[in-house]
């Protein structure tokens, strides 16, 4: 089966998911609601193919064709896909305002997914008649580089729009994680109270950005640091996500200082640096923050474990997921950090279960 792609939005998100669709063989319908959008997104196809001719990952007929591949189109050209992926801005008002402007185009059997990654699936398909072919296809950036997508499956959500997005997941090459439509879904679940605690560690002062990093890098096997992280993601979009769970406790409220630092606009200062900055502490917090959310998700059976540990992997190119670090940590260092983190923020403590 060759899906029939279409792609709402242009953007980084939208963009990559395209070019990449593009790239396995698949004529991508792309709406953009800026006229310029598409031809911006065609630029950036001819570059990015551009590079991988010449690191030897294309051909250059390949790239060729797949640009020719990557096409315009209307709202009522993009409801006749198979499989429609809206990635427009991350707002559920705008994100319900395009799904109803699509529904009159909408094909009888069209699946629609969402590249949300901290808005519910529900939220979104809340009202509309064809609730049973929404769901969430969640790509990491670089979209067109990522192997991970997480699929997100609302109770709304129907076999047959599940069995199309797995179909397509497989003919673009990419590893599948199924997880249930709870907030920050599988691996935001974890990795933004992470980067979160990151940001409680400096407001405390105990530690800089530059001593934050080094220990997330040689002590928890990170490949960057959570402050580089946030400045490639950018710090506004690292409070937004995080603010998306405050509502599962305390816990998982943004801190001042992460907020603060996304309505700046600034990058973090990576070389900050605290004199006898306290490295073993630092190590403690970020381990239980890594560890309560993924204790907690794992009881709400968001998603299997192992594959968590995978999505951390392939996603976060970390050395082990937080399930994997739970059995190379001796129970009572794991249990520590629980405990002081869930009294540091008056947080339930979660049973320290085995990861199976």
């Amino acid at each position: 089966m060759t899906t029939r792609l279409a792609v709402l939005g242009a953007g980084l998100m939208g963009g990559g998911i395209a070019l990449d669709a593009a790239r396995h063989g698949l004529t991508v319908t792309v709406y953009d609601a800026r006229p310029e959008g598409v031809d911006a997104l065609k630029a950036r196809a001819a570059g990015v193919y551009g590079r991988w001719v010449k690191n030897g990952r294309m051909e250059a007929a390949a790239a060729e064709a797949a640009l020719a591949r990557i096409v315009a189109g209307s709202l009522a050209e993009a409801g006749t896909a198979d499989l429609v992926v809206e990635a427009v801005f991350e707002d559920l008002a705008v994100k319900r305002e395009l799904f109803t402007a699509l529904a009159p185009h909408l094909g009888p059997d069209t699946v629609l997914a969402s590249n949300t990654s901290a808005l519910r699936i529900a939220d979104l398909g809340t009202g509309l008649p064809f609730g049973d072919r929404i769901l969430g296809l969640h790509y990491f950036s670089p979209a067109e580089v990522s192997p991970l997508v997480e699929v997100v499956r609302a109770e709304t959500t129907g076999d047959a729009a599940i069995a199309r997005a797995m179909a397509f997941l497989a003919e673009t090459n990419r590893t599948p994680l199924p997880c249930r439509d709870r907030p920050g879904f599988a691996i935001n679940r974890f990795f933004c109270p992470y980067y979160n605690e990151a940001t409680r560690i400096i407001e405390d002062g105990i530690a800089g950005p530059a001593d934050v990093d080094l220990v997330a890098r040689e002590r928890l096997g990170a490949a960057a640091g959570p402050f580089t992280v946030m400045n490639l993601i950018r710090p506004a979009v690292s409070a937004n996500a995080m603010a998306n769970l405050a509502g599962l406790g305390p816990f998982y409220a943004p801190s001042r200082t992460l907020l603060a630092q996304g309505e700046s606009g600034a990058d973090w200062p990576l070389e900050a640096s605290v004199p006898g900055a306290d490295l073993d502490a630092v190590e403690r917090r970020l381990l239980g923050a890594l560890v309560i959310p993924a204790l907690e998700a794992a009881a709400e059976k968001v998603a299997d474990p192992a594959a968590v540990d995978q999505g951390a992997v392939l996603a976060l190119k970390f050395r082990a997921g937080p399930f994997a670090l739970l059995r190379q940590y001796p129970a009572e260092t794991v249990a520590a950090a629980i405990e002081g983190l869930c009294r540091r923020h008056a947080h339930p403590i979660p049973a320290l279960a085995p990861a199976t």
